[in-house]
């Protein structure tokens, strides 16, 4: 009983430090759990499984995830570039006291909004009201707020309770008239929203 016992922790130790090993394909000096020295084939892939990542290589061939950027969507399993869509979402807004002020407004830009671009404001209410803060900014985040009320918008120029989230409309407060849009993208160095455009 005792050769057998100590057989079995010989066996134990063998398989714990293979599990735990690095594995070289070509190459005695792994580098990463697996090496392969070499060119890399994969066949028969299932394309019934969704994918959520992309995979690249560094300079030293280690693969590694790659984020899908603002301008690509990947849905489906199919990699699609945004340039020239815009896409639109419908956002709830209820405008319940006149010059109501919405201050670090959240519109979802940088989650399940991020691959929309005109944020269609629905107040339900004529009264005017007044933005002052969007959060969620990443530079070069673009985005048009679209005012379908008749009530007038206005923008608040740097006054957001939490200043990453503020409008810079570059002056002065500024206003659509009713309806109109304002065109904003975000400055990561300044940390704040640049009114670049405004309809009315």
């Amino acid at each position: 009983m005792k050769k057998i016992y100590f057989i079995s922790v010989i066996l134990l130790i063998s398989t714990t430090q293979f599990v735990f090993s690095q594995v070289g394909i070509n190459t005695t000096s792994p580098q990463e759990t697996l090496h392969v020295e070499g060119t890399l084939r994969v066949t028969n892939t299932n394309n019934t499984t969704t994918t959520t990542k992309l995979a690249g290589t560094c300079g030293q061939g280690t693969v590694a995830d790659i984020k899908v950027g603002e301008n690509l969507t990947l849905e489906s399993n199919v990699l699609s570039a945004n340039s020239g869509k815009y896409g639109i979402v419908d956002i709830s807004l209820p405008v319940v006291v006149v010059n109501q002020v919405f201050d670090n407004l959240d519109l979802n830009v940088g989650g399940a909004n991020l691959n929309k671009v005109i944020f269609r404001l629905n107040t339900g209410s004529s009264m005017n009201f007044t933005l002052r803060g969007i959060t969620g900014g990443t530079d070069g985040r673009h985005i048009i707020i679209y005012n379908t009320s008749t009530a007038n918008m206005k923008i608040d120029h740097l006054l957001s309770s939490n200043p990453i989230n503020s409008i810079n409309d570059l002056g002065s407060s500024t206003q659509t008239n009713g309806v109109g849009t304002v065109e904003l993208v975000y400055d990561g160095v300044t940390k704040n929203w640049l009114v670049i455009d405004i309809r009315s």
